[in-house]
This record gives structure tokens, sequence and C-alpha cells, in this order.
């Protein structure tokens, strides 16, 4: 939390995109725009990036013209972007990025913190689904149906269990098989 006595200069989207094209970031650097202030993303590690790469296949074998696979790759929210580990989105134009998606999952390592507080970010931008894979806990946080900026249903998920999604045509994730 920043002191109310400090200012602050918001940044737009624009204003990090004229940062990269300046040389002022790196294109490839890991933040994300939260509330107009840039936020480092943390390194991914190994078990993340397994349980990341299972479920981008579980998702990406299936064809579907109603909603594309986006691996950590930008989605536009109020006052910024979050760059989701995987999001379904529905199909765009190459040259848009989208502002929703159909159902946005993160795999949290070490970042169960800060992929609970992105919750309200997901549910702001009416995002129907979100999934928080939280390898340390060994379970699966499911968010759905957002209202006004929260998550009117938090469900969890344990070995032995399945998830489903709602709104895309996609078979269930065995928890077991996701955790490893």
């Amino acid at each position: 939390m920043v002191p109310a006595t400090v200012s602050v200069h918001r940044l737009s989207v624009d204003d990090v995109y004229g940062m990269v094209a300046a040389g002022v970031l790196d294109e490839d650097a890991r933040i994300e725009l939260v509330q107009g202030v840039l936020v480092d993303t943390l390194p991914i590690g190994p078990e993340h990036d397994g349980a990341l790469a299972w479920l981008t296949k579980h998702f990406a074998r299936i064809d579907s013209a109603a909603w594309a696979v986006r691996v950590q790759s930008t989605l536009l929210v109020a006052g910024g972007y979050l760059l989701p580990d995987l999001a379904l989105v529905e199909p765009l134009p190459r040259t848009q990025q989208p502002t929703s998606a159909l159902l946005v999952v993160e795999v949290a390592q070490t970042s169960q913190e800060r992929d609970r507080d992105k919750a309200r970010d997901y549910a702001a931008a009416d995002v129907p689904e979100y999934w928080i894979v939280d390898l340390a806990a060994r379970r699966v946080t499911v968010h759905r149906s957002p209202l006004a900026g929260i998550y009117e249903d938090v469900v969890l998920y344990a070995d032995g269990e399945s998830v489903r999604p709602i709104l895309v045509d996609a078979a269930p994730v065995p928890v077991s098989e996701l955790l490893g």
C-alpha cells in the first residue's frame, strides 16, 4: 500500500508500450500493469512450467471455433493488463488483445497471495471462471459468478476430484493429473 502522502503517477497500457518502444523496458520483461502500477512477476519454476504444459496440452488439443488458448499472453483489464498463465478467449483478429476471457488459470507455486488478489481484477473484467492451481497446497480453487468485482462462488478441488469448465466444451480436468 502506498502512503497517502506520496504522489503516484499511474501508467497506461500505451505508456508501457511507449517505454518498450523507447528501450526503457525490454519487450520480454515479465511485468504486469496493475491499476496503473508496474508489478514484476515471479520466475517460473519447473513444477509451475510442468502444470502449465499439462493445461496447455489439455485445452489446445480441442479444436474449437468458439475459443482459443492463450499462454502467458496479455489480457487487458481496467487500469492495465495481466499475463495469465492460461486463458481461453473468444477468437480475435491478430491485431487485437482480449479484454476478457471465458476461463483464466493461474498456476501458483509461490505466488498464491498475488494470484488471490488477481481475482478482483478478473472478476471486474467479467471473466466468468478463474482457477488458481495451488501446487503447494495440492488443490485448485475455482472462482465463478463474478459480480461487482468479486466472485460469488468459490470452490476448492483436491486430489481425486475433477473440475469441469462451465463455458467451454472441454473434458473435465482431473486435479491429480494436473498436479502430477
